[in-house]
């Protein structure tokens, strides 16, 4: 069995990985690349990578329901998504992701369209930008990729929307009270930056400095979310304008 060990030299494969240092959560707009149409079967669907982060969702409706028009989120971690396998049944932490995405979307979606209507949202998280080595949570990545993916499905799923919410990570440092050395804390944000709301914002162990923290915080979000927004919409214009020109060709 000696064979199927490492030599006496080797170098563990940890060391030569560089960690990710949480300043890169929120320094920049990450790479983004999305797609619509990934799922034939739904009503809408969408997939996202947000920097290392991979999402998928798909949206189910209208279906009709006796009473008004609601919408049902699920968020799910697929079991290869992290370095550790998850388990495969619905944990805490996973409904509670489900509530927070639903209340980051509910206030986007023009339900009045459909008032006896029931959407289904259900996101998967495909990879959580972890890596080995990696020990700064992603919890908060997942959350703000799978809010603008489910976005993404909705407009694909043809819902009226009064505008696009976008999800973010934000540093709330200027936040955080309980730390004596201000420690970092990465929270998720959720915005409509054309209608100028926040729909969602969920942190942990936060303290609230001054409300000109609170300011700087909230208008760093605004500003890369409309630089998200910019390239979702300069996007998804650029798709229905290349729809439009096949629907014209002659047959």
């Amino acid at each position: 069995m000696d064979r199927f060990k490492a030599p006496t030299s080797a170098i563990d494969l940890c060391y030569f990985i560089k960690q990710r240092k949480k300043s890169e959560f929120v320094s920049n707009v990450p790479p983004m690349y999305f797609a619509l149409g990934v799922n034939q079967c739904a009503d809408g669907s969408a997939y996202l990578e947000y920097g290392r982060t991979k999402v998928m969702c798909c949206v189910c409706g209208p279906v009709e329901l006796k009473q008004d028009g609601q919408l049902v989120t699920s968020f799910r971690f697929a079991p290869f998504s992290s370095q550790i396998r998850r388990d495969t049944f619905k944990d805490a932490e996973e409904k509670r992701l489900s509530q927070l995405l639903l209340t980051a979307l509910e206030p986007s979606v023009i339900l009045d369209s459909f008032p006896r209507g029931k959407y289904q949202i259900a996101v998967t998280v495909l990879d959580d930008g972890t890596e080995l080595n990696d020990y700064v949570c992603s919890t908060s990545s997942c959350l703000s990729a799978g809010i603008t993916c489910a976005t993404l499905a909705l407009v694909h799923a043809g819902v009226q929307m009064y505008d696009l919410a976008i999800g973010l990570d934000v540093m709330s440092r200027a936040l955080n009270s309980n730390s004596p050395e201000g420690g970092d804390l990465i929270s998720s944000v959720a915005v409509m930056p054309q209608l100028n709301q926040v729909t969602m914002f969920n942190g942990t162990s936060l303290g609230l400095r001054s409300l000109d923290g609170l300011r700087t915080v909230m208008e760093e979000a605004f500003t890369r979310a409309e630089s998200i927004y910019a390239t979702i919409h300069g996007t998804l214009y650029s798709i229905m304008k290349t729809d439009y020109k096949e629907l014209e060709k002659p047959e």
